[in-house]
């Protein structure tokens, strides 16, 4: 049964403004213009200018009408780059192939349900059960709004950090994402107390995008990660390490104590980019230094990290050669 919580049919300032619908659509439909004819500074011009009313837009995500803030970037950047998410598609068939049965996938940092409308319009059938857990209210109350047709969705309001306590509060950093860099402090849990008290069953794909706090969630999973030893994709953004004080070492000290030793490195529009098969300090701190040089070019990785007894092709997870060919469904 989903929560009463985050119901936006009761909510009338979450419902879409036509104005700001139009011109959204207009600006994703012209995005791919930016180089040409000048288009960029008035495109830019325009989106600044409508991001600033902070309106709700009706939008198209893998063949669905969505609720969405205006200027959500995932609609933009999914048409730029075919490839972006690509890897998560990938280890999704992969894991469903290996189990030979539908498989549930923890989603942590759901925002507005992007990732499962992706999953599912992709892998039709292959999920038994889509666990969302975002923090952010607003999210969560378009998520509940934009997966209402999917029964085998769970969504879930929380914010998760290594352990039971109170920590900084989520802002949002761009209309379609969150960090904890808020200068409140809110109640938050592990992802193992949150799962146990939710009695979601054995997870086999645990996807974590949290802005600088992936480390800390995966921190909070320890007794989940031994038990159910779920193949894990998660995003490393040192920038965003910096900016909430969490260390980009983290999450591998984490996946490393409990058995994962096999790393897969994707870059930010889900590109191929090199295995890693121990924890290499070395290696990860000149990363995130390359990460640090430019700031203004946002670089971070996808990485897939697999528990030593999973039997799964790490190579050919590199090769993404199911998610090449599959359409995004726009």
């Amino acid at each position: 049964m989903r929560p009463s919580i985050g119901n936006p049919e009761s909510a009338p300032h979450l419902r879409p403004s036509i104005l700001d619908t139009l011109v959204f659509q207009l600006l994703i439909s012209t995005c791919r213009w930016q180089t040409r004819f000048g288009v960029r500074q008035w495109w830019n011009r325009a989106n600044a200018a409508f991001v600033k009313r902070r309106r709700t837009v009706s939008v198209t995500i893998h063949g669905r009408k969505v609720w969405a803030a205006f200027g959500n970037p995932y609609p933009i950047t999914t048409r730029l780059y075919p490839t972006y998410n690509g890897p998560l598609l990938e280890l999704v068939h992969e894991v469903y192939l290996s189990k030979q049965r539908p498989i549930r996938l923890v989603d942590v940092g759901a925002s507005i349900g992007d990732t499962v409308l992706f999953v599912n319009s992709n892998c039709p059938c292959m999920i038994s059960e889509f666990v969302c857990v975002d923090g952010d209210p607003g999210f969560f109350d378009y998520l509940n709004h934009n997966l209402a047709f999917l029964p085998n969705v769970r969504p879930i309001l929380a914010q998760l950090s290594r352990s039971a306590g109170f920590n900084s509060s989520l802002v949002r950093i761009n209309p379609g994402a969150a960090s904890a860099v808020g200068t409140t402090k809110v109640k938050t849990a592990p992802l193992d107390e949150m799962l146990s008290s939710h009695s979601v069953g054995p997870i086999d794909v645990l996807k974590i995008d949290v802005d600088g706090f992936d480390g800390e969630v995966l921190s909070g999973a320890g007794e989940t990660l031994k038990k159910d030893r779920p193949c894990i994709i998660f995003e490393w953004h040192p920038i965003w390490c910096r900016n909430t004080g969490n260390g980009w070492h983290e999450a591998f000290k984490s996946v490393i104590a409990v058995g994962y030793s096999r790393f897969v490195w994707f870059d930010k529009f889900g590109n191929f980019s090199h295995f890693m098969l121990h924890y290499d300090f070395a290696t990860i701190e000149a990363l995130a230094q390359y990460c640090l040089r430019d700031l203004s070019a946002d670089w971070h990785y996808d990485v897939i990290a697999l528990h030593d007894t999973c039997s799964l092709d790490f190579q050919a997870l590199g090769m993404l050669r199911f998610s090449r060919n599959r359409t995004s469904g726009w």
